[in-house]
């Protein structure tokens, strides 16, 4: 195993599920957004970053359509097989990044169905989460009116949101 190089990451990205709740019967992340697929642009966020050392892409054992891309940077991206669950499948990419990332080096988890994430955030999160003995997530504060129920589903109370925030992806931690 090589010695970590400063400033480099590695990328998980979970893109084993159907997209059941998008709707239809092809996987939101295969969907096309412009030119290419909502995969393929998640995944040119990373292959064409200078950072990133490469990209564990966890597919459903059975997905056909992964095969079809003609996406160009595939020596970057190790395909693993994913679970049933997105815990699963980022836990199935960890397992593949064993034997290539060192422990304290970090690891960027982002879901393949987040094609726009811009450059700018991913280099203040980068810098946040590698200046942080752990690391960090991108998060936005909590902006709804949020409200809490009784047993009968009635509002019984509002919710203070000051600081309270909504986790976004991606997250960034040590290996």
């Amino acid at each position: 195993m090589s010695a970590p190089s400063a400033g480099k990451f590695w990328v998980v990205i979970p893109a084993a599920g159907a997209g059941s709740r998008f709707g239809g019967a092809l996987p939101k992340q295969y969907r096309r957004l412009g030119s290419c697929t909502i995969l393929e642009r998640t995944l040119s966020l990373f292959t064409t970053h200078p950072a990133v050392r490469g990209v564990a892409l966890a597919l459903s054992p059975d997905d056909p359509y992964w095969p079809t891309l003609a996406f160009s940077d595939r020596a970057r991206v190790r395909v693993v097989a994913g679970g049933a669950e997105r815990s699963e499948s980022v836990l199935q990419a960890l397992r593949a990044l064993r034997d290539r990332a060192r422990s304290d080096e970090y690891v960027l988890v982002h879901d393949a169905a987040r094609p726009c994430l811009s450059q700018s955030a991913l280099a203040r999160l980068v810098e946040s989460a590698m200046a942080h003995p752990v690391g960090g997530l991108l998060a936005v504060p909590v902006a709804d009116t949020l409200k809490r129920a009784d047993a009968a589903l009635a509002v019984a109370e509002t919710v203070d949101r000051s600081g309270l925030w909504q986790a976004q992806t991606p997250q960034m931690f040590r290996f």
